[in-house]
């Protein structure tokens, strides 16, 4: 759980330390108040990167030049407790207990976090990758094994990548033995997480009150070459071609996830229907989490009450208040469906302040540099 969350030259944000609760916190305020910021900042914290922009100097306060977000949070398998920061200057630094990091994945693995915002319902009518990030989220989180098979598959998959744009096709062959072993394991991994993620993707949406909007779900995985053949076939016979165009033109980095609904792919359904399904792979997700780890997700939801039908949007928050998760959300006002029997945490966001409960005269303290 993330107990605190600190934020400093974040877009038009005020340096702000907010506690959170367990449940549900909900971020009230006109638009272009700074809400969605706040989201930003706890997504950035969790997965190094915006949901909104892949540039992070696009996140930093205008006419500043340092970004930082940090948090405390509590793990209840173990009982730990984690101090986590991030900061740009320049480039990106992670941090773990005050220890600075090479990379972000050790920061992401105390805070798995997922997120649901207008563009995650482009996802299945939209590009490829951002469904590899919604799988690899997942099996990050909840296949044993996978960052270190991940770790060395991207290594090889990018000296190869490297040794071929110089034309050094000796060098580039070099990798494949271990492209080709660590590749095979990564979509071992995918395939057996896919496998049990349609089922709990159906468990969510009856959580959520719509699994008749999901009847004949068929999730599988496309593993990024033709299926009849290993790996190792492929990118030999592959490797003419990669060595005149100079790069790899297959292997995971072109996996997709196969999405269908009665018999017919998930794009040609309505609005609404995507829409559904999106929310329950990303519930789904949650469950298996909690299934594997014992641990919740942190959701955080930007403006999605105003994306779904009120049927829906009952549906998850009543949903998500029966499975305990912590929520950070986004709203114009304080009524919406569902939230009978809640007792939340209010924020009040106006002008890129941050107030406790719904007064926005209360005042906040400002968080310290060190994030």
């Amino acid at each position: 759980m993330l107990e605190e969350l600190r934020i400093q030259g974040v877009r038009n944000l005020a340096p702000a330390r907010l506690r959170l609760g367990s449940g549900f916190n909900i971020f009230l305020g006109p638009n272009g108040a700074g809400k969605t910021s706040i989201l930003e900042a706890c997504h950035l914290l969790a997965m190094g990167r915006s949901f909104r922009t892949p540039q992070l100097r696009r996140v930093v306060r205008e006419g500043e030049h340092y970004l930082g977000v940090g948090g405390d949070v509590s793990d209840p398998v173990t009982g730990g407790r984690h101090r986590l920061g991030v900061e740009w200057q320049g480039t990106r630094r992670s941090r773990l207990d005050g220890q600075w990091l090479k990379g972000h994945a050790a920061v992401a693995e105390w805070l798995p976090a997922r997120v649901l915002h207008a563009g995650s319902f482009d996802l299945v009518g939209g590009g490829p990758e951002e469904r590899r990030r919604l799988l690899d989220w997942g099996c990050f989180h909840g296949v044993s094994g996978y960052r270190e098979a991940w770790q060395r598959w991207r290594r090889a998959h990018e000296q190869r990548n490297a040794a071929l744009r110089q034309g050094q096709t000796r060098a580039a062959r070099e990798f494949e033995g271990p492209l080709v072993e660590a590749g095979e394991r990564i979509t071992r991994a995918r395939e057996e997480y896919v496998q049990r993620w349609r089922a709990c993707t159906v468990d969510a949406a009856a959580r959520l009150g719509f699994s008749a909007d999901l009847d004949g779900l068929d999730l599988r995985l496309r593993p990024g070459w033709e299926q009849r053949r290993s790996l190792a076939e492929a990118v030999e016979r592959s490797r003419a071609g990669d060595e005149e165009r100079g790069f790899a033109q297959v292997g995971p980095q072109r996996a997709d996830l196969i999405l269908r609904l009665a018999g017919r792919d998930a794009t040609e359904g309505s609005r609404g229907e995507q829409k559904r399904l999106i929310t329950g792979l990303v519930v789904g997700q949650g469950l298996m989490l909690m299934e594997r780890s014992g641990r919740s997700p942190l959701l955080l939801l930007d403006d999605v009450l105003s994306e779904l039908d009120r049927g829906v949007a009952s549906g998850l928050i009543a949903g998500l208040r029966d499975l305990g998760w912590q929520v950070l959300m986004t709203a114009v006002g304080a009524g919406f469906p569902g939230q009978e029997g809640q007792e939340p945490q209010w924020f009040h966001v106006e002008h890129g302040r941050v107030y406790e409960g719904s007064d926005p005269h209360v005042s906040r303290p400002h968080v310290p540099r060190e994030t």
